[in-house]
């Protein structure tokens, strides 16, 4: 049965780390936190909420100062100790698998999107017209290894990450050149170094190279 989660973290995260951190745990709260004290008065305000309480740490124990027994806690309580950033998503899918992740009402489709992958779209969307763009970049970005997010997006997708990453791009290419933009910088601007090779693979998609797809679409009359 799902239940209200605390995440405590024994550390001062960056901002961007947390935010990963809690789009990855989007349906629990979270508390980052290096001074026990602050972190100790936060628990106390609505430790009546929570049902299971988790201090997870990256270091091999807690802070000597950090006395959860001190805290009174009602409910149960896991420590999990010496955790890397890629064993969070290791955390997070031992919590759903056991059912321990509250869900909202909504969610009763197994094809719902994870919070984890919806973020690594996120990070495709801002990035897709890098160059350097991976699947090993994407999969950083969530803390997993590359072999497992490939293996989840195809999973969720029913093909690849670079058969998505290729047609995300193309499609922008086509608008770009609808527009009249040349055919160079639309090659650099959605994400290809080398102007042979976009002209390839926009060929292999839309069925004609970028040049006399940009004329035709150019020259159409406008209606009306």
């Amino acid at each position: 049965m799902p239940v209200d989660v605390l995440l405590i973290i024994s550390h001062q995260l960056k901002e961007d780390e947390f935010q990963r951190v809690q789009g990855m745990f989007s349906n629990m709260t979270i508390i980052a936190e290096s001074d026990f004290k602050a972190a100790a008065a936060r628990i106390q305000e609505e430790k009546s909420s929570y049902k299971l309480f988790v201090f997870l740490s990256f270091d091999e124990s807690l802070p000597e100062d950090w006395k959860i027994e001190e805290l009174h806690l009602e409910s149960p309580v896991m420590v999990l100790l010496n955790v890397s950033k890629r064993d969070l998503f290791v955390f997070y899918s031992f919590l759903d698998s056991v059912g321990l992740l509250a869900q909202s009402p909504a969610v009763s489709d197994k094809r719902e999107i994870s919070p984890l992958l919806h973020q690594s779209l996120e990070y495709i969307e801002q990035n897709l017209c890098e160059n350097d763009l991976s699947l090993e970049k994407v999969a950083s970005s969530i803390f997993v290894s590359r072999c497992h997010y490939s293996r989840v997006f195809k999973e969720y997708f029913g093909f690849g990450f670079k058969e998505y990453i290729m047609n995300k791009r193309i499609q922008k290419a086509k608008v770009m050149l609808q527009n009249g933009v040349p055919v160079t910088d639309v090659c650099y601007a959605v994400g290809y170094g080398d102007l042979t090779h976009f002209g390839r693979v926009f060929k292999k998609l839309v069925g004609t190279n970028p040049s006399v797809y940009r004329g035709h679409r150019r020259e159409k009359p406008s209606c009306g």
